[in-house]
């Protein structure tokens, strides 16, 4: 199997709670850095006019506030977000500034399919259609190879979705790399690529399934992206030759999707040491085309032998999560860039490695039981901080709990986590010394019925812990497992379909008719 590069920011590792994960990612990211500073942070709910509920969030150091939405902040003007959420008047700036865009003309809803029909066959296929507003990658189709799948398209797009303002685009092939861009420097960039497993020689395709799962759930921008055995799935796997059983070579690479999406298995890969000056040239064009943007992201289609690239989109609310979190690569530290952006004078503070408990912080907003949520500061400067692993008769809650109280009444943080040899980690850091140190002689003391054995102590390391004290739970027992009743569940309705006549005489309507019922989401 792959190795698969969990290399992450030190500053984040374990950092990221449950509510901080997938889609606010950026969110959370971005606040935590500037929290981490010393800047005080305070999140609110705001509604759209169909009464959704949105979390923005405001940061506030010496009288200069800043408000954000998702990595949006608001250096970005409003034009310039109307613009990026209109794909049509993006591309409009872009022509105009002499930015590279894909050949391609806006359609309205009052133009027939067959228009549109009409004037693909006039560039020539492939082509790109792609609804006009923001719609998060949904309703996109990619390399649409004839004319009888372009009409397929269209009636799911404009009547079924109900996106009756398309584009339609030549297809441009190449990787797709995603780009972050603040005024005339390109941070990073990332490519996708589809779910896929490789061969070690040993495990089963379904079994590689499960163990690229395992990976996905340790990574906080995956974690509730998993890979789902589905029709799709079974097709691509089919299609190669193989069966959920087959084992693959040793290094043998196998794609089980088509499209890249994270949300259905995609990964993310840096790509930023591929970039060439032309490139990052091309991205930073596209931001200057545009009025008040100065942070964006951008989608570009590249050709790195040629050197050139289109711009696909601008967006106005790039999202960090495979910047942050690469399943291979090295992460991009953007979150700090963005601080660093709008709050230059806090570059060179120390920041504390303390985060807090997003989770607690969102959920009154989420109850609409309070319109906004002020954190208090964490404290400042370098903390102290000693490991004791306890032995003894120490795993019961009822100790943890007790072990809780006592750290909380001398404002330290930390954590109490039972191991699997029955021994308890507590880990606990503050200001004073002499306070982290006597703990010790605390746990020792312990609660009644405790019957502490022993102690040992170690150093330390300055690991990222919450702003206040945890219960862990032990997450060995927590790994996914494969699963013999569903395994052979899907793999005897797999055998079934594979079968039937049916499944062999309509092959190519099918596969036709499923691509269009896969709609990305962003």
């Amino acid at each position: 199997m792959e190795d698969i590069k969990n290399k992450w920011l030190p500053h984040l590792i374990d950092a990221v709670p449950s509510a901080g994960q997938g889609k606010r990612i950026s969110t959370y990211t971005l606040a935590l850095e500037g929290w981490r500073r010393g800047i005080p942070l305070k999140f609110y709910r705001v509604h759209d006019e169909e009464d959704h509920l949105k979390i923005r969030y405001s940061l506030n150091y010496n009288g200069k506030e800043h408000h954000f939405s998702l990595s949006m902040g608001d250096k970005v003007s409003d034009e310039a977000f109307e613009i990026c959420n209109n794909k049509h008047l993006t591309k409009e700036h872009l022509s105009k500034a002499g930015v590279p865009v894909p050949e391609g003309k806006k359609f309205t809803d009052e133009i027939q399919d067959e228009d549109i029909v009409d004037y693909a066959k006039s560039i020539g296929f492939p082509v790109v259609v792609k609804p006009v507003d923001d719609n998060a990658g949904k309703g996109v189709f990619a390399n649409i190879l004839d004319e009888q799948r372009l009409k397929d398209v269209l009636v799911h797009v404009r009547q079924e979705l109900a996106y009756t303002e398309v584009l339609l685009e030549k297809y441009t092939p190449g990787k797709e790399f995603r780009m972050c861009v603040i005024e005339d420097r390109v941070l990073g960039a990332m490519n996708r690529r589809p779910a896929n497993v490789i061969g070690d020689g040993v495990h089963s395709i379904k079994e590689l399934i499960d163990l690229k799962n395992i990976e996905r759930k340790k990574n906080p921008h995956t974690t509730s992206r998993l890979i789902n055995i589905d029709d799709e799935i079974l097709d691509f796997i089919d299609r190669a030759g193989y069966t959920l059983d087959s084992v693959l070579k040793d290094g043998e690479f196998l794609y089980i999707r088509q499209k890249s999406n994270l949300a259905r298995g995609g990964e993310a890969i840096d790509v930023t040491e591929q970039l060439t000056p032309e490139l990052k040239q091309i991205a930073i064009d596209a931001g200057k085309a545009i009025p008040d943007l100065p942070h964006y992201g951008v989608d570009m289609i590249v050709d790195l032998e040629n050197n050139t690239g289109v711009i696909l989109e601008v967006n106005s609310r790039p999202g960090f999560g495979g910047h942050l979190f690469p399943m291979v690569g090295e992460p991009r530290d953007f979150a700090k860039e963005i601080i660093d952006y709008y709050f230059p004078e806090t570059k060179d503070i120390e920041r504390t490695n303390l985060f807090f408990n997003f989770n607690k912080i969102i959920e009154p907003l989420n109850n609409r039981a309070a319109t906004s949520v002020e954190l208090p500061m964490p404290p400042t400067g370098e903390l102290y901080g000693k490991k004791y692993i306890v032995t003894g008769n120490v795993q019961g809650m009822w100790f943890r709990k007790w072990v809780k109280r006592q750290a909380l009444k001398r404002d330290l943080h930390g954590y109490a986590k039972p191991l699997d040899n029955g021994d308890l980690e507590v880990v606990v850091a503050g200001k004073k010394e002499s306070v982290v140190d006597r703990f010790k002689t605390l746990l020792f003391e312990g609660r009644e019925n405790a019957a502490v054995q022993e102690i040992d102590e170690y150093d330390w390391e300055d690991q990222p812990l919450r702003v206040d004290f945890q219960l862990k739970k032990n997450g060995a027992s927590k790994q996914p497992k494969i699963s013999k009743k569903e395994y052979h569940r899907v793999s005897k309705e797999y055998n079934k379909i594979l079968n039937s006549t049916s499944w062999r005489i309509t092959y190519p309507i099918r596969y036709s008719k499923d691509l269009l019922k896969r709609i990305i989401k962003r």
